[in-house]
């Protein structure tokens, strides 16, 4: 489930239907899901089965801030892969930077996880479909990418808590990524460093991408998952 520019601007009634504190969250997940299959599965080209408008240089200026958190060679989760145009991306600019990245993927969207194993037949073994709230990973990653939007706003921190937890390696990376759209009327990305630090948690590091008219379109925090206990000496 990838979420981004140029996204159906239904999915966002959607969510206002279902966030209410008696909202039905199965339905609510149901109303996501559809509206993204619907988005993404009638796009005819990579970047809109991706949930994004634009050319490949808008791409980059939008995507490629996520890299500046990879700072070393491991495995890297894409949450809400889609058809996993970000992962063969991550891929490639983690390359250009020094860094090999084993990439896997992650969709609440059987469909979106299908798509993604024809385009990537190669990695079609490391695409998952599941909710990352409860899903259980075959092992624990390095990296692991995600949107706060993927779950309702009240489960939210439970999403970065869980994940830190069960789904990241001892001092692997989570990196939260926010994205605007000139499609809604605050086309700036929100805060997400900000929103994190509110919860208590310190943020390791930030980035942010630009478009072309100087809009801050996507930005990117990223928090490191706790460090094993030494294990005391007999």
């Amino acid at each position: 489930m990838g979420c981004g520019d140029g996204q159906d601007p239904k999915l966002h009634e959607v969510k206002r239907v279902h966030e209410a504190p008696d909202g039905n969250e199965e339905a609510w997940y149901d109303g996501v899901r559809s509206m993204l299959e619907e988005a993404y599965l009638g796009a005819d080209d990579p970047f809109g089965q991706s949930g994004f408008r634009g050319d490949a240089a808008r791409w980059g200026r939008a995507r490629r801030p996520i890299v500046v958190a990879i700072h070393r060679d491991g495995t890297f989760l894409d949450i809400g892969c889609a058809n996993g145009a970000l992962m063969e991306s991550i891929v490639a600019w983690a390359r250009e930077d020094g860094h090999a990245v084993e990439p896997y993927g992650l969709d609440i969207s059987p469909k979106l996880a299908d798509l993604a194993r024809r385009r990537l037949p190669e990695w079609r073994d490391r695409i998952h479909v599941g909710n990352a709230l409860d899903w259980r990973p075959p092992f624990r990653f390095d990296y692991a990418r995600t949107e706060l939007v993927y779950v309702p706003t009240h489960r939210q921190r439970q999403l970065v808590k869980r994940l830190l937890s069960d789904v990241l390696a001892p001092g692997g990376r989570l990196i939260i990524c926010s994205y605007g759209s000139s499609r809604r009327p605050t086309p700036s990305a929100e805060p997400v460093g900000d929103l994190l630090r509110s919860w208590g948690y310190e943020v390791a590091g930030e980035a942010a991408g630009r478009d072309s008219n100087g809009v801050v379109f996507t930005r990117v925090a990223w928090i490191e998952a706790p460090q094993l206990a030494p294990k005391s000496s007999a």
